[in-house]
């Protein structure tokens, strides 16, 4: 048996347990009440704060695995300290290693077992290693030194809350031990089940957004992204630069982008986007939005706009007539300056997708080969 499959079964071991103590103790936040009227919900803490010797033996059982995992994975990962240092520590050493590396403070975990009754979040989605590479910077933390160093005055901190998010960070950590990727299609991600073989325990999908871009996916709260495959990215790249030739011969041919108006418009979204990696300037939906507005100044009256707007190129345009927008019963002063923006944006994407006829965008988010894959921080 290998290091990782050795690992697994033993938190294996300690889920089975977990689950059995769900058949004696009712694990939930809530309990049902009946008020004035009829049935209802109230916050209940007691069942978690259920303590007792199993619970407190099967705390520090949890705890002992998440410090020899924890040190196992800093020496796998270019720890700097020996096996066998006295000063190597697996919160301040090995636990802070990985989150430097991976951001592990920041994923969260789901309890998805259906005997394990959470309606909080604060309970159902455990984010068990935030701060954990702090001495004692968790509950479930605070929780093992008290129990381990004074068994007798500290008992009850052995509970359930306790167990299930130690359980939860020896989890997490045991998916980046193993080290798991898949080959997929890029629209068969939403079908893997991220449990990964835990009855208990599931981690969020990985975001897909945005990939396309530079194939650099998005940080979020799940230990896995999704990455193109080397091939697929370059086919996707070539598609993309077809289209940003066309469009940018397109744009050079306007007459607006002389224009200091729309000047200011267009440096203040690059300013934007310049301070949030996550932000794009959308040339051509500006362009779409600053020829409405010049047609239609705010200063006409509201009938004028109406008549102006319901009767436009933009208006009519088939991204416009294929989206949700307001009817033309439902235009009225209060709205209309508003909605004349959004129509003037929806005719921007649809000069945009006139341009673009590769569609690398049916292909990114369809039939393109990805791989999933563990994301690091840096």
């Amino acid at each position: 048996m290998n290091k990782s499959e050795l690992f697994w079964q033993t938190y294996l071991s300690l889920e089975k347990e977990a689950i059995e103590l769900s058949k004696f103790i009712y694990i939930t936040d809530v309990k049902k009440i009946n008020g004035a009227n009829g049935y209802m919900e109230e916050t209940c803490r007691t069942q978690l704060d259920t303590f007792s010797p199993y619970l407190a033996d099967l705390l520090i059982r949890c705890c002992v695995e998440i410090e020899a995992i924890s040190k196992e994975l800093y020496f796998k990962n270019g720890g700097t300290k020996k096996r066998g240092d006295k000063d190597l520590y697996f919160d301040d050493d090995c636990l802070k290693l990985m989150d430097i590396k991976w951001g592990t403070g920041d994923k969260s975990v789901q309890v998805i077992a259906p005997t394990f009754e959470f309606k909080n979040d604060e309970n159902r989605i455990l984010k068990p290693l935030k701060r954990a590479y702090k001495r004692q910077g968790t509950y479930w933390e605070r929780a093992y030194q008290a129990v381990k160093h004074d068994r007798y005055t500290s008992l009850y901190k052995g509970n359930v809350r306790a167990f299930i998010q130690a359980l939860a960070a020896l989890f997490l950590l045991n998916l980046y031990y193993r080290n798991d990727s898949w080959k997929t299609d890029y629209n068969n991600v939403g079908k893997i089940d991220f449990s990964l073989g835990s009855r208990l325990f599931a981690v969020q999908s990985p975001r897909r957004d945005l990939i396309w871009y530079e194939n650099s996916p998005q940080i979020s709260e799940s230990p896995y992204a999704l990455f193109y495959e080397e091939e697929e990215y370059k086919k996707i790249k070539e598609m993309q630069e077809r289209d940003n030739e066309a469009v940018s011969d397109y744009w050079l041919n306007q007459p607006e982008i002389n224009e200091t108006e729309f000047i200011d418009i267009i440096n203040n979204e690059m300013n934007k986007q310049k301070h949030d990696p996550n932000y794009r300037v959308l040339y051509l939906w500006e362009l779409g939005k600053y020829r409405i507005k010049k047609k239609i100044p705010e200063t006409l009256s509201f009938e004028k706009k109406k008549e102006l707007l319901v009767n436009s190129e933009e208006w009519n345009c088939e991204i416009n007539r294929m989206n949700k927008h307001l009817s033309v019963f439902e235009l009225d002063e209060s709205n209309i300056d508003g909605e004349i923006e959004n129509v003037g944006r929806r005719y921007g994407m649809e000069i945009e997708r006139d341009l673009r006829k590769s569609h690398w965008e049916v292909y990114a988010i369809s039939k393109a080969k990805c791989e999933v894959r563990l994301q690091e921080k840096t």
